[in-house]
C-alpha cells in the first residue's frame, strides 16, 4: 500500500515539474498594447515584425505569420502596459505627435528616427522569431531593451 501511495505522490510531484516546464517556455512572450488612431487600443503578444506598412504579431498557426494592422492605423505602442503601472520607475509614454519615429528605452532614453521591427538572428544567422529586434538607422537592439513606440504620422 505504501509503494502505490509512493508512486502516487512521485507521479504527481513529475507531473507538476514537467507543466512547470511547458508553462515556462511558453510564457516568456512580452504583451504590447497597441494604441489605434481610432482611439481604440488592442493587445499584441507576440509581437513579430514592423515594416513600413504592417505590424504582424500573435499567433496563427505559423509562427511569424499572425494578424496584421496597418502601421498607418497606429499612433504608439507600449511594453507590459499593466506590469508598468505599478512600477513608478517605467517611463510615461511621450504625449503629443512625434516629426520622426520614437523608441523610449526603458531607462526612459528616447531615440528618434525611422522604426522597423524584425525577428532576430542567432550568431549561425538562423532566424530568432520569439527575439525580435527594433531597427533604429540600421542599429538592431532587442525589443525587450524598449518601453514605448511612438509613430510618426505618414506622409501623405
Amino acid at each position: 500500500m505504501l509503494t502505490k501511495k509512493l508512486t502516487i505522490v512521485f507521479a504527481a510531484m513529475l507531473l507538476c515539474i514537467l507543466c512547470d516546464g511547458a508553462a515556462m517556455a511558453q510564457g516568456g512572450w512580452d504583451v504590447w498594447s497597441i494604441y489605434l488612431k481610432d482611439g481604440t487600443q488592442i493587445e499584441a503578444a507576440p509581437v513579430w515584425s514592423l515594416d513600413k506598412e504592417y505590424l504582424r504579431f500573435g499567433m496563427s498557426g505559423e509562427v511569424g505569420v499572425g494578424k496584421t494592422i496597418k502601421r498607418s492605423q497606429i499612433v504608439a505602442m507600449s511594453r507590459n502596459v499593466s506590469a508598468s503601472r505599478s512600477d513608478p520607475s517605467v517611463p510615461k509614454l511621450p504625449e503629443g505627435d512625434v516629426e520622426k519615429d520614437l523608441a523610449v528605452m526603458a531607462d526612459g532614453t528616447p531615440v528618434s528616427g525611422s522604426i522597423l521591427i524584425r525577428p532576430g538572428k542567432k550568431e549561425s544567422g538562423e532566424v530568432e522569431y520569439f527575439a525580435p529586434v527594433l531597427v533604429q538607422d540600421g542599429k538592431e537592439t532587442d525589443l525587450r531593451q524598449f518601453a514605448h513606440i511612438k509613430l510618426a504620422k505618414p506622409k501623405e
